[in-house]
């Protein structure tokens, strides 16, 4: 892939303008930052454009509510093509219900575990991605501003925690036709890392 891609660039930018959009009040520079950190760790592992545009994408999508979805889906496939938002949907964690409300971590990560079974191995690359930069945001907030950001940063305590990223783990191992596996090895140190750093945090706590 070259230095520089449109695409990407306008698919960073249409993320800037959607998903800055409904940022939480008070959300700082990781939240925003997110989407190209991803788009990073994709390039990183030389997945396809077409990967880290979706990859991109898919954080408008999912923090989009169910009547603001139908909008932003047309104007994906008309800006970026129906692959990239066939890609980007398949990525999506169930944040939301059908009214809009925010459901139980443990449901959606369920539900979610069920989608990575079957899920197109490039929206496998987006989740692992997504992962492994979550975790090292994580675990550099919790080292620079202490046990008082644990729960700002995480609603899933340690053994929910290990429960996620152990099942998360077992899935994509199982994903045969999964061309990107070496992403799990960084995905499995970040994680480990991660769930020792919560362990004690919380005994600090």
């Amino acid at each position: 892939m070259n230095g520089y891609s449109d695409r990407i660039n306008h698919a960073l930018a249409f993320a800037a303008k959607y998903y800055g959009a409904v940022a939480p009040a008070g959300a700082g520079m990781d939240y925003l930052a997110h989407p190209a950190n991803v788009a990073i760790i994709l390039a990183r592992y030389d997945c396809e454009q077409i990967t880290i545009v979706a990859g991109i994408l898919h954080h408008v999508l999912e923090e989009a509510l169910p009547d603001q979805r139908n909008v932003l889906e047309r104007k994906i496939a008309d800006k970026f093509g129906p692959v990239a938002l066939a890609v980007a949907r398949d990525a999506l964690e169930p944040k939301y219900d059908r009214r809009g409300g925010e459901r139980a971590w443990q449901a959606r990560k369920q539900e979610y575990l069920s989608q990575l079974a079957t899920a197109e191995p490039r929206a496998l690359d987006i989740c692992v991605a997504d992962e492994i930069h979550t975790c090292g945001s994580t675990m550099t907030a919790l080292r620079r501003l202490g046990v008082e950001y644990l729960r700002a940063v995480s609603r899933a305590g340690s053994e929910q925690t290990i429960w996620w990223y152990r099942s998360m783990l077992e899935i994509l191992a199982a994903r045969s036709d999964w061309p990107q596996r070496e992403m799990i090895a960084e995905l499995r140190l970040m994680s480990a890392d991660l769930v020792r750093s919560l362990r004690q945090k919380e005994v600090d706590l």
